[in-house]
């Protein structure tokens, strides 16, 4: 246990001096990664193969999208402890249970989890670049690049093309879990992502600048006002809810 989460604690810190996680998300990022290094090289494999893609996307031509979405987006691409936990605690959790037993079950369901967490990063990070003009999943209503809920077919390619890598992981490791189930995981937990960050994320308005936005205070510096959605509700709730949508897919799948 101390070898495992020290080599986490390890690379955690590599990330944080590449700027890849900030202090919290280094703290928090060591008990996922010492979690997944005590259950086991398949484990491991997954959660690099999710951390490393994500990490590299995130700063993927990172000026593009910050001038594409102006303020939309609540975090940069420094992820923080909530981030880390909201993304990857599901996958922590089944990593550490399949340590007592029930291995597929567990197995299954992480693989499903890093399936969803990976379809939305993905999704999130090309979509915003690459997509064009997105429109409301619920209502097909143009919205600015960025907005919770604005799907593009290049994010929903990129969301699919995430599951069936993660899924192609999680088959090279000897995981049992069938590639369909792990793949519709992670585009069933996209797709309620998406469903939910058009109905219940919570939505705020600068007043000073006239556009929506995730944050509490916009990049100009303004307070900003509750628009609609369900108080507190914010974008990592929505990621939570999305993984246990996917994981909870690819387990009942299996």
């Amino acid at each position: 246990m101390i070898v495992a989460f020290a080599t986490a604690g390890a690379i955690a810190g590599l990330a944080y001096l590449l700027r890849m996680l900030t202090v919290g998300g280094g703290i928090a990022a060591t008990f996922v990664g010492g979690a997944a290094m005590l259950a086991g090289r398949g484990w491991i494999a997954l959660l690099l193969f999710f951390f490393i893609t994500s990490s590299l996307l995130s700063r993927w031509r990172a000026a593009d999208r910050s001038r594409t979405t102006a303020g939309v987006l609540e975090k940069g691409s420094r992820r923080d402890a909530v981030q880390v936990l909201a993304n990857g605690v599901v996958f922590a959790m089944a990593a550490l249970f399949s340590i007592y037993g029930n291995v597929e079950a567990w197995q299954a369901i992480g693989a499903g989890a890093i399936a969803a967490a990976t379809a939305d990063t993905w999704s999130t990070e090309i979509g915003t670049v690459l997509g064009g003009t997105p429109r409301l999943i619920t209502n097909g209503r143009v919205v600015q690049p960025g907005t919770s809920g604005g799907v593009t077919i290049a994010g929903f390619a990129s969301a699919f093309t995430g599951s069936v890598l993660a899924a192609s992981v999680a088959l090279l490791v000897h995981w049992g879990t069938p590639v369909l189930a792990v793949a519709t995981g992670g585009v069933v937990g996209s797709l309620v992502d998406s469903l939910l960050g058009a109905i219940a994320q919570e939505r705020r308005w600068c007043d000073a600048c006239g556009v929506g936005t995730e944050r509490r205070i916009h990049n100009c510096g303004t307070a900003t006002a509750h628009r609609g959605g369900l108080t507190g509700f914010d974008n990592d709730y929505v990621n939570l809810v999305s993984i246990i949508a996917g994981a909870v897919t690819s387990w009942t799948l299996s």
